[in-house]
């Protein structure tokens, strides 16, 4: 069996594969974590870790990025932003 062959019959099963690997661990990476961390200080501080984050998620830094994709939209993709200064 040849190279294009194989790929033809398997390449998209591994490519499959290595994709469902990388997304699985994009998600247990940071899981796994909060489990240690959950682990060495106790149920409490790790859902106060927990709420912390998911409020600066949802306050700061979506805020920072609203207004740096403003920015960005502003300086570099609005053609006639330079006519109305």
């Amino acid at each position: 069996m040849d190279f294009a062959l194989f790929m033809e019959r398997y390449g998209y099963k591994i490519l499959l594969g290595i994709m469902a690997a990388v997304v699985i661990g994009i998600f247990a990476i940071p899981v796994l974590g909060l489990v240690k961390v959950m682990k060495l200080y106790g149920l409490e501080v790790g859902l106060v870790i927990i709420i912390v984050s998911a409020l600066y998620g949802f306050t700061v830094w979506r805020r920072y990025a609203n207004a740096y994709g403003q920015a960005q939209g502003k300086y570099f993709y609005d053609d006639k932003w330079y006519k109305r200064r």
